[in-house]
């Protein structure tokens, strides 16, 4: 069984530290290249298969392509419509008191034609696989959470005539990302969905905002995923997300209330990475709707907690999981990244070890 991680990982305080006070670029590229060296030497030391550099370079996930497109800008008032209601009261949920999620409002919106400008993600690839021994995974976000994050009625009507229309262009634009990386020597490439997940919720603000009913959404957002994950000679995995920052979560409940819709048409993903890391994500029954020449990973460690879980347990419920999909075609990871947002998830980097140590311990317990 492949051991494998989503993408983030705690970033040093000295990193922290350095963004906060705004050091100078040349400094800033000094310690982003000794945290993504120590993220690798952690990966590939608790034996984990598939790696990333940790995505030490981004402040948030989807950094990777909204931080270097031209188009999207700063507007003050303003924020979009999708994320207002995401930043909401309701929206986000934790085990413990709620924490602040004001970083979320960055007031950057959709202000003109989109254009790619440089490529964060390709810089990342580049200096991470000169380092790497192990495979070596880029992750990309979607074109639906991209388009639909940054999209307002009032800033984005003069470059689209809808926000449909932008998700295509993004879908376009990440073809092209993709095809750089590949010409570069990339051979994996995540693109990470968390926009699948909000019709579980019924968060039918996500949906609304694109003029799509729930049913054409999800076979909109699944259309432009198969559109992007087509470049030859590269792995693709998708991750179905369930909303990760600082310990929060947006979406609970079973994947049953998409995977008829959503499992069966990922055509063109190699690996569907599922949360799987406590009861508010369901059963495994919806895995019998992955086709079983697609592997699943089962995101069975959580990156919201600090405490450590059972290999006991853990192994266990990889056999209740063989019941639905072939036990060949099952794979491991945490359940998310440790920090999409650079803030990190409430857990020590000590806890972090160790639950990479137990993803890359059972991994291995299983191949054999």
């Amino acid at each position: 069984m492949k051991s494998h991680v989503v993408g983030s990982l705690l970033r040093p305080p000295a990193l922290l530290a350095a963004r906060e006070h705004q050091v100078s670029a040349e400094r800033l590229r000094e310690l982003e290249n000794e945290a993504v060296d120590a993220a690798i030497a952690l990966q590939e030391a608790a034996g984990i298969d598939v790696i990333t550099d940790g995505e030490q370079r981004r402040g948030v996930y989807f950094d990777s392509l909204a931080g270097v497109l031209d188009g999207i800008t700063p507007v003050l008032p303003g924020q979009s419509e999708v994320l207002d209601k995401m930043v909401g009261a309701d929206a986000w949920h934790t085990d413990e008191s709620a924490t602040e999620l004001a970083d979320l409002e960055a007031k950057l919106l959709i202000t003109g034609r989109l254009a790619r400008r440089e490529s964060l993600a390709l810089q990342e690839f580049e200096y991470a696989s000169q380092r790497a021994k192990h495979p070596l995974k880029v992750t990309l976000p979607s074109p639906s959470s991209i388009a639909l994050v940054f999209w307002s009625d009032e800033h984005s009507t003069a470059a689209y005539r809808d926000v449909s229309e932008a998700m295509d262009h993004v879908a376009e634009l990440l073809r092209e990302e993709i095809s750089a990386l590949a010409a570069r020597g990339c051979r994996y490439v995540q693109v990470d969905a968390p926009d699948l997940t909000f019709p579980i919720n019924e968060a039918k603000f996500f949906y609304e905002a694109a003029g799509l009913d729930r049913d054409r959404f999800l076979a909109k957002s699944v259309e432009l995923l198969n559109s992007v994950m087509t470049e030859p000679g590269v792995t693709f995995s998708t991750h179905v997300c369930r909303g990760n920052n600082q310990g929060q979560w947006h979406t609970s409940g079973g994947y049953g209330a998409i995977a008829a819709q959503v499992f069966p048409r990922l055509d063109n993903a190699d690996l569907v990475f599922l949360e799987y890391d406590d009861e508010r994500s369901g059963g495994f029954e919806p895995l019998a709707e992955v086709p079983d020449d697609k592997v699943v990973v089962l995101g069975l460690i959580s990156t919201k907690t600090d405490v450590v879980e059972s290999r006991a347990d853990v192994e266990r419920r990889i056999e209740e999981a063989a019941r639905f999909h072939p036990l060949e075609k099952l794979a491991i990871s945490p359940q998310c990244g440790f920090a999409s947002a650079m803030q990190g998830n409430p857990l020590s980097e000590a806890t972090q070890r160790a639950k990479l140590e137990l993803v890359g311990e059972i991994g291995r317990s299983l191949a054999s």
